[in-house]
């Protein structure tokens, strides 16, 4: 419904698991353990998220295939084996529309999740305000920020300011990444959230 709302052509459904060996644009979805069948039972607010990331990666690309990994349940250990599955498949960039609170566990998700050399991954940075969620803590994603977007008579058409319902912060156990060595200590000595932002305000967003 939203690409035939905003001109994009629709995708064909993948012949294969894996998007990348169809030769084409097209879209599969699958479980955790890449069966396309036995999928957890519908929640709507997942569902949301879902066509959400769905709908913005048909925007920024729209000639991309598209692989919906579904997890089991949401627990970090599902969800991390979700991620991994969709990197086994050929992704070569993961979106994860979700966070929790950071724990002692975070090292441990990271080696066995998140560290997928030469994959993009990204996480939301939340939507609680304030303070810092996982996955978006981790050392080896992209998070992403809010911002809240209206129009205005500017020669770009519209005003950006950052949202204040998007989380940030200092994480409490992930390392500094090298890319934020530039940080001063006495803001941040463990991983910073946000790395970048985009428009995310219910308000004003997509």
């Amino acid at each position: 419904t939203y690409r035939a709302k905003f001109g994009t052509s629709p995708l064909l459904t993948c012949t294969n698991p894996s998007p990348a060996s169809s030769g084409q644009p097209c879209f599969s979805k699958v479980n955790q353990k890449g069966q396309a069948s036995s999928y957890p039972r519908n929640n709507g607010g997942w569902s949301q998220e879902i066509s959400l990331d769905l709908d913005m990666v048909s925007a920024v690309c729209p000639n991309c295939s598209i692989l919906l990994v579904e997890a089991s349940s949401a627990t970090f250990a599902n969800l991390g084996s979700a991620v991994n599955r969709a990197a086994a498949l050929g992704a070569t960039e993961i979106s994860n529309s979700y966070g929790g609170g950071e724990s002692s566990s975070d090292l441990s998700y990271d080696a066995n999740y998140f560290n997928h050399p030469g994959i993009a991954i990204t996480a939301s940075s939340g939507d609680g305000g304030y303070g810092v969620e996982y996955p978006a803590a981790s050392q080896y994603v992209t998070a992403v920020g809010g911002t809240s977007l209206n129009r205005s008579s500017s020669s770009r058409g519209w005003s950006e300011t950052a949202w204040s319902g998007a989380g940030s912060g200092c994480s409490a156990y992930d390392p500094q990444p090298t890319w934020q060595s530039f940080l001063n200590p006495s803001v941040c000595t463990r991983r910073a959230v946000a790395d970048v932002s985009a428009v995310a305000d219910p308000s004003t967003g997509v």
